[in-house]
């Protein structure tokens, strides 16, 4: 069993370190294969993962691979990762997130024991990960509680490589959202309440893709008609999903504009 690990990276020198040592340090024995996409960064952040490849030369058990390309966003260097991945299981993971170090023994078990093929988990804000639940929930999510609300963040999530298919690199925006429906429309989604990963930053933070709300509220409209072309008993509501998310995106700027996003770094 190969479970890969794609993280795409772009001027992360700060975080990448702790970021794929979480993933060296899995208490999974099995092989896991670490593929780092550097998108173009112009800090040192490539030089970072050399030196980490360089210290964990020799572990067969993690196979740790450093790919450059120009930059062309997130999507593209998750395609990069996609493309060149040998495991059974694909996982992804950001530049500034955190595993908790028995994520992947624990997912991957969930998913054999209950022949699922496609996961995501909570996630925690905190500086420390929370005592986790020996009985974690597990639940089925539907296509319509999918297609309103993505139901995890990426680096949650973990596909059978023989499902899995490429990111849209037409949308620079809810583009992994879109996928998970794609993916959805053949396969059962699965969700297990327990937060293995931890954000570097608060989901909707400003500075993050996700902070311009009116291109989340684009992307998720362009989604909706992508997801309706594939699926077309879906063309009729697709009026009224896209006043659903001009609803939401009025309610959001509302609200921020009583509490404000809060500041983090620069995203990718």
């Amino acid at each position: 069993m190969i479970i890969s690990v794609i993280i795409p990276l772009y001027n992360s020198i700060s975080t990448i370190e702790a970021s794929v040592e979480s993933v060296i340090n899995q208490t999974l024995t099995e092989p896991i294969e670490i593929i780092i996409v550097d998108d173009g960064s112009t800090d040192e952040s490539a030089k970072v993962v050399e030196k980490i490849i360089e210290r964990n030369h020799g572990n067969e058990n993690r196979d740790i691979k450093l790919i450059k390309k120009l930059n062309g966003g997130v999507s593209t260097a998750r395609n990069v990762g996609l493309k060149v991945a040998t495991g059974v299981w694909i996982s992804f993971l950001d530049s500034d997130d955190i595993w908790h170090p028995d994520k992947l023994k624990i997912i991957i078990k969930t998913m054999v024991d209950n022949n699922i093929k496609f996961i995501g988990h909570a996630y925690t804000n905190e500086s420390a990960f929370p005592t986790l639940n020996k009985n974690n929930k597990l639940k089925k999510i539907s296509f319509s509680s999918l297609l309103l609300r993505n139901f995890a963040v990426t680096p949650s999530i973990v596909i059978k490589k023989d499902i899995c298919e490429k990111f849209n690199e037409s949308m620079s925006h809810t583009e992994d959202h879109e996928l998970w429906l794609r993916i959805a429309l053949n396969h059962d989604v699965y969700y297990l309440d327990s937060p293995l990963v931890k954000l570097g930053r608060p989901e909707l933070s400003a500075g993050g893709l996700s902070s311009d709300l009116w291109k989340m509220r684009k992307g998720e409209i362009q989604m909706f008609i992508n997801i309706a072309k594939r699926k077309k008993a879906l063309i009729p509501s697709v009026p009224l999903l896209i006043g659903f998310s001009l609803l939401k995106h009025a309610r959001k700027t509302i609200t921020n504009q009583i509490n404000p996003l809060p500041l983090k770094k620069e995203d990718h």
